[in-house]
């Protein structure tokens, strides 16, 4: 990343045109994570004038959820942020994918005002992935449990389809 570049990326007022529906959802969950003194307390270590890189599309739901606090933290810290779309630049989010696989959004990227990487953060919280992870394993197991005789037949119908064409 270089000076040029980033201020190629959107700021997060025009990214934010963008939520349409989820506008209202946005707003609330970004005044939901304002600061407490106690946290404005703990930032105070931590560098100004940094460069966050924030490669993200409206339409996600993680980005919905995480955006808003990383956007409060640069706020309160003098943060320069820029917004990447993760489908018109497909090429950034290349080393940044989660589990080496996954074009997982929202990715944090952060630099120093020489705009040498510090580091990066993708999707969620851990500990919002195990749950997550935790819970759809769970209603997946129910689910297969509960409709498997019907997705068997399902599942019989849709290959003898797929053999007779």
């Amino acid at each position: 990343m270089d000076k040029q570049t980033f201020y190629q990326g959107e700021m997060p007022e025009d990214f934010l045109a963008d939520f349409k529906d989820n506008r209202n959802k946005f707003e609330q969950l970004l005044k939901d994570s304002e600061l407490s003194p106690d946290q404005l307390q703990q930032l105070s270590g931590l560098p100004t004038g940094l460069n966050v890189v924030v490669i993200a599309e409206p339409w996600s739901g993680d980005v919905l959820y995480n955006l808003p606090p990383l956007l409060r933290l640069a706020q309160a810290r003098g943060w320069n942020v820029r917004i990447f779309r993760r489908d018109r630049f497909p090429d950034m989010i290349l080393p940044y994918r989660k589990e080496g696989v996954y074009h997982s959004i929202p990715v944090f990227i952060f630099y120093d005002p020489q705009f040498h990487e510090l580091g990066h953060w993708i999707e969620r919280p851990a500990s919002a992935t195990r749950i997550i992870d935790e819970e759809s394993l769970k209603l997946r197991r129910r689910l297969r449990e509960e409709h498997q005789h019907e997705w068997r037949q399902d599942e019989i119908k849709e290959l003898v389809s797929l053999l007779r064409r």
